[in-house]
């Protein structure tokens, strides 16, 4: 009777398919673990706003994320919006400010002199929570200002035209001479015109979302910081004819100098002539001038003279 052998089976590739089979499932579970679990973090010069955006809860405002945190465990779908918290400006005549072509804004004097004025302005953002949580949701999410463009962007939106309007209103008290060669003036101009600002900026904007450049979140929002250069006419004419002017008026005060001098010594004249006679006055000249010498001889001295030789005729 024949014996029936044994046959041994090998699945290849068994402990390599296991592998492969255990990193798809490591690979899904962080995939889950991922949306499960979110994580932000905020640098040392921003501030968070977290909000929520999970499949089953609204997107509403969850919490602060202060600056500086590191690996803040947040919901999955969750998103942080930061916010600058250090000083910030806005300036108009920054880049190229020394060029014909630079920005300014354009102010018209009492008299109808159209004036170029380069403004600075600084400040700090509100970081009270409800002030920070109203700022993003009717200015932030609109122009993006989250980020660095829009940002930018939301300055050059709500800034410049408030800037331009605070200028123009107090602008028109003011001569264009004042405010060019008048330290005193340009002062009440700068006051006034960030008085101005400071009133139109809130009710644009919608709030006091924004604070002095030394606030701190710990202490009183205080005022923006605003200033401005000494505004110049945008026609430079009438700069050189204000200046053509003044040499006039500083000519004039020097010929006034010299006719007051002329008249003090006229007047010492007439002293002198009064007290020693013309003929007197005359030889007092004559003397001082050096065109007559005299010795004084002493009494009972003797004193050589000496007489100059004629000279001879040259014949001819």
């Amino acid at each position: 009777m024949a014996k029936l052998g044994t046959t041994t089976v090998t699945k290849k590739g068994g402990v390599a398919g296991k592998l492969v089979g255990g990193g798809i499932v490591l690979v899904l579970l962080i995939i889950v673990l991922a949306n499960l679990f979110n994580f932000a973090d905020t640098d040392a010069n921003k501030i968070g706003l977290h909000y929520g955006g999970g499949v089953v809860e609204d997107k509403k405002f969850k919490s602060i994320i202060p600056p500086g945190a590191t690996n803040k465990l947040i919901g999955p779908g969750d998103t942080v919006y930061s916010y600058p918290i250090d000083q910030r400006s806005y300036i108009i005549g920054g880049a190229g400010a020394d060029t014909d072509n630079a920005d300014e804004v354009t102010v018209v004097s009492k008299d109808n002199v159209r004036l170029g004025v380069r403004v600075q302005v600084y400040f700090t953002l509100n970081r009270e929570q409800a002030v920070l949580q109203s700022f993003h949701e009717r200015i932030g999410l609109k122009t993006e200002a989250y980020e660095d463009h829009g940002w930018n962007d939301m300055l050059q939106s709500y800034f410049r035209p408030q800037i331009d309007r605070a200028l123009a209103a107090v602008g028109t008290n003011y001569n264009w001479a004042e405010l060019y060669n008048n330290e005193a003036k340009k002062s009440a101009f700068q006051t006034a015109a960030a008085k101005e600002f400071t009133r139109l900026l809130p009710a644009a904007v919608g709030g006091d979302y924004f604070c002095g450049p030394s606030y701190t979140g710990n202490n009183a929002c205080g005022e923006l910081s605003f200033t401005i250069q000494k505004p110049n006419p945008l026609d430079k004419g009438i700069i050189d004819g204000l200046e053509a002017k003044q040499r006039a008026e500083l000519a004039k005060q020097a010929q006034e100098q010299k006719n007051q001098q002329v008249n003090v010594e006229l007047q010492s004249v007439k002293q002198q002539v009064a007290m020693l006679g013309s003929n007197g006055y005359l030889l007092k000249t004559a003397i001082e001038s050096g065109k007559i010498q005299f010795m004084v001889i002493p009494q009972n001295g003797n004193v050589s003279i000496p007489v100059p030789t004629p000279t001879a005729p040259t014949p001819r």
